[in-house]
């Protein structure tokens, strides 16, 4: 014991010496062509988790380092990244900086992910974005790939879903409450004020979050650490829209200590890449701060991005082969000789952010925001009543449900889908004349076609307050709480009766299976038999409850060949559903507050880095977290009822990973090795059961997955003009439990199944590449003009899969050698597929401080259309209907060649 404590003594004294060592570095950043200051530049000392970003005055303040070789990185979009090597000496400097704009502006040429297809763009209900590394670009090599060369493949970093990474827009969360989600599209449009980024991959620590486990990414849009100056700008492109003008003044941190920022700008098209799809958006922001004194700054932030597009969907290959293109969209048809689309998705959120920076003395700094949303999310559909399926692609109208029939009136159907809009696409003018002919008993015209719109009307107001702390040299405290109360109101109104006068509010299904009149089938047994009309709520109407709390710290402690940090974080989740209406099926428990259900969780995880030189770094990070689940996937069926899904848990979540970081002025290399365990996940879904005739809930507990591989990122200066820059994700993201399944009738709540068994161990997470690879050439010319081409390489692409295809009681009756079973069983595989890109700009400078930039991308410049992205099996199945392919799986396709042409004036 005496030796133990005398070894304990002499690692303290050990610590407290070293700690003598570390030193407080300054500097300055400034332009290389006007020499002004440049603010909100992130400053990065490779190896470490040493950040700071340079203030209104270009200063920059660096604390925890100890004397030794190092490589600075100064990153700012819209420059090029400066790297400088440099000796760190007790009392000593940092070299002061000069940063170069880049040529032709290719921070603005980069940011093509807010234009590139995602799940968001198809017929997705939620507000995910399937670009996962977009906000976390200018990192390294990787980085970028992932953000940009990889983003057509729908690629996820690691095959984490964006839930994973954490969002933030100066310190507030902006994750969505319900379901996760970053929903970065709340401020499309806005790039020039998103430019300015912290972002950390992976579980490394940060100085504004305990981190996620895909990371952490805070957008900066403090008016005095915006570009100063003014920029005009106009986009052409072929993608989801066509046409982009954006208009930005920022007047940097004036004499009286005010700055300001403003943004506004629309993109719009008559029709996108894909038929049917028209775009219309538009954007602004209000960023204002004023300074009092060195100590005390205070900032005010609005920005929205009202954003109404008409929605690309998704078919089955043999609707794609009829149509005669992989971008058939079922969603349309003509009205009047003009395209008309069914879903149509607006969206707004406006946000008000004020925050607060105080700098307690040179030691101690403490942020606090506070921020307030209200916005909505809605998404039109066509929905009918004792009627036939309007959808063109439904599966009773397509050649091979007639199959038996005579080889004729299938080839009669085969061409009509071929060369009649009126059969490939919506008829309008059947829905209207339907409508028209459907007269009730007293003459009122009930409608059996209609437009619904689905509606999520949200407000949140959020609270944070973060501290960074250097209580000595040696050891920096991050530390911060932080709470989020939300409230999203679900509801379905009429949009257009389609001719009609009204729509009767009862569940068609119910009818169906109990007979008109039950009071089982009233959607608001309050109000029943109501005829609504156009503007009223019906069908649903039930508002989400979300609470949240988090506390946590970091600490970094610095050594001179070694750093390691150890944080932890309390979380506190609140929900309950309150209900609007009350529902003829489940009369005692729709309507009112449904219990609250209470969650507390923790993370801990810490992680070390061996400095081996300068330029070479070790580090490694792990960590256990407990997750909440979100409130979407919590309830059995949220739009009727107040019931929970049985076993309601926690996520437990393991992870590690393993970096080597080369970081020299001419190559920059990094290789990791990561391992995540995800348990108890929860997965929710609905859909019409052709065993049960009727639609149910299909909740899947006990689902543990496994996800595991390598990243590799480099760059490497040829000469002082070329580089060549290459990526590699290697992964296996696979299920790693047999998960159980409870199945309910969604019309009666009668239990069909619990605790079946869905035999998909081994299976791989899908709708992600588990291979992506890259490489690049660059050439940058000294008479700012560059050009580059990037080779692309995705493989391991898994479609979804229906769960239930995986029982055993599915596959009773079939022999174990009938070929049948492994058509059913098997999870499908899309084939590899390569890209190729390239990209061209020029930039002028100007007597008086002008700057004209010209910018041109080309994707997919092999237009090959024939990039299975990803895609789903049927939930709608039967091993009858197998032999019969009538529910085949639907695929999602990435685009052809496009173009992004971008001309931009600066002064």
């Amino acid at each position: 014991m005496r030796s133990l404590v005398l070894t304990i003594l002499a690692m303290l004294v050990l610590s407290i010496t070293n700690a003598n060592a570390q030193t407080t570095l300054k500097g300055s950043v400034k332009d290389s062509d006007t020499g002004n200051p440049i603010p909100g530049v992130l400053v990065r000392v490779a190896g470490s988790n040493s950040t700071a970003i340079s203030d209104a005055n270009g200063e920059v303040t660096l604390t925890g380092i100890t004397a030794g070789k190092y490589f600075i990185e100064y990153i700012l979009a819209g420059y090029q990244t400066l790297g400088l090597e440099f000796e760190v000496t007790e009392g000593g400097r940092l070299p002061d900086a000069t940063m170069h704009r880049a040529q032709a502006d290719e921070g603005q040429a980069q940011s093509l992910g807010e234009v590139t297809i995602s799940t968001d763009d198809l017929e997705s209900e939620g507000k995910d974005q399937a670009i996962s590394g977009l906000l976390q670009s200018s990192q390294d090599a990787f980085s970028n790939a992932a953000s940009f060369s990889f983003s057509p493949a729908r690629f996820q970093i690691r095959g984490y879903d964006s839930d994973y990474s954490l969002l933030y827009m100066n310190g507030i969360p902006v994750n969505d409450p319900e379901s996760g989600f970053a929903g970065w599209s709340s401020w499309g449009g806005l790039n020039d004020i998103a430019r300015n980024k912290e972002s950390k991959n992976g579980l490394s620590p940060t100085d504004f979050s305990f981190g996620g486990l895909g990371g952490a990414v805070n957008i900066n849009t403090r008016a005095s650490q915006q570009r100063k100056g003014t920029r005009i700008s106009y986009a052409a492109t072929n993608r989801t829209y066509t046409n982009r003008i954006m208009v930005t003044h920022s007047t940097g941190l004036m004499e009286n200590g005010v700055a300001y920022t403003l943004s506004g700008s629309r993109r719009w098209a008559e029709e996108g890449y894909v038929d049917g799809t028209n775009y219309d958006s538009w954007a602004y922001f209000i960023g204002i701060e004023k300074k009092f004194s060195n100590q005390h700054s205070v900032a005010f932030t609005t920005f929205n991005a009202p954003t109404k597009r008409a929605m690309q969907g998704v078919a089955t290959e043999e609707a794609h082969d009829l149509a005669g293109s992989n971008f058939y969209n079922p969603n349309w048809g003509y009205q009047n000789g003009e395209k008309r689309n069914a879903k149509v998705r607006f969206q707004q959120e406006p946000t008000l952010i004020l925050n607060h920076y105080w700098s307690v003395n040179p030691d101690l700094k403490v942020t606090s925001t506070v921020g307030y949303s209200f916005g909505t999310y809605q998404t039109t559909a066509l929905n009918w009543y004792d009627a036939q399926d309007p959808r063109p692609d439904y599966y009773r109208k397509l050649p091979s449900y007639w199959y038996t029939s005579d080889s004729v009136v299938v080839d009669q159907i085969a061409d009509a889908f071929r060369n009649d809009a009126s059969v490939s696409q919506i008829n309008w003018d059947n829905l209207y004349q339907t409508n028209y002919n459907s007269a009730d008993a007293d003459g009122k015209l009930r409608s059996k076609y209609i437009v619904e719109n689905r509606i999520t009307d949200s407000r949140q107001f959020a609270f944070s307050s973060v501290a960074n702390w250097v209580p000595m040299a040696a050891l920096k405290v991050n530390g911060g709480i932080d709470m989020t109360i939300y409230k999203g109101r679900n509801y379905k109104e009429i949009d257009d009766l389609l001719g009609g006068e009204y729509w009767l509010d009862v569940d068609q299904f119910i009818e169906r299976d109990l007979g008109v009149g039950s009071s089982s089938s009233q959607n608001d047994l309050d109000n029943p038999n109501r005829m609504v009309k156009e503007g009223d709520k019906y069908g649903y109407d039930y508002t989400a409850n979300v609470t949240s709390g988090n506390a946590w710290a970091v600490g970094n402690y610095v050594q001179n060949e070694f750093e390691y940090y150890i944080g932890a974080n309390y979380s506190y989740t609140e929900f309950w559903r309150t209900g609007d209406m009350r529902n003829g099926r489940y009369p005692d428990h729709s309507k009112g507050d449904s219990p609250k259900k209470r969650f507390s969780n923790f993370g801990v995880k810490g992680g070390a880095t061996w400095k081996i030189s300068g330029r070479h770094y070790l580090d490694a990070n792990v960590a256990y977290l407990t997750r909440a689940p979100f409130f979407r996937n919590s309830y059995i069926s949220s739009r009727s009822s107040n019931f929970t899904i049985p076993g309601l848990t926690s996520e437990k979540i393991i992870s590690t990973d393993l970096n080597y970081n080369l970081r020299t002025p001419y190559a920059k290399l990094r290789v990791t090795a990561y391992y995540t365990r995800f348990m108890d996940q929860t997965e929710q879904k609905s859909f019409y059961s052709e065993g049960e005739n009727t639609f149910v809930n299909y909740t899947m507990n006990n689902i543990d997955k496994v996800h595991r591989g390598f990243e590799l990122g480099g760059e490497y200066k040829v000469s002082p003009t070329i580089t060549v820059n290459a990526a590699a994700a290697i992964g296996a993201y696979q299920y790693a439990s047999r998960p159980t399944v409870t199945i309910t009738k969604d019309n009666t709540g009668a239990l069909v199944a619990m605790g079946k068994t869905i035999y998909v161990k081994n299976f791989y997470v899908p709708s992600t590449p588990q291979t992506a690879a890259t490489i690049g050439i660059k050439y940058s010319s000294p008479k700012y003009w560059f050009m580059g081409i990037n080779a692309s390489y995705f493989d391991d692409i898994y479609i979804d899969f229906n769960p239930e295809r995986r029982t055993s009681e599915l596959l009773l009756g079939l022999e174990p050698t009938d070929p049948t079973r492994e058509a059913i069983t098997k999870q499908e595989s899309l084939s590899a597929q390569f890209l190729l890109d390239a990209n061209v700009g020029k930039s002028w400078r100007l007597k008086g401080g002008y700057y004209i930039n010209l910018n041109l991308q080309v994707s997919n410049i092999l237009d090959n259309t024939d990039f299975k992205t990803g895609g789903y099996e049927q939930m709608r199945y039967s091993v009858s209907n197998d032999k019969e392919n009538t529910f085949p799986p639907k695929y999602f396709y990435a685009f052809g060649r496009t173009y992004y042409l971008n001309v931009g004036f600066r002064f």
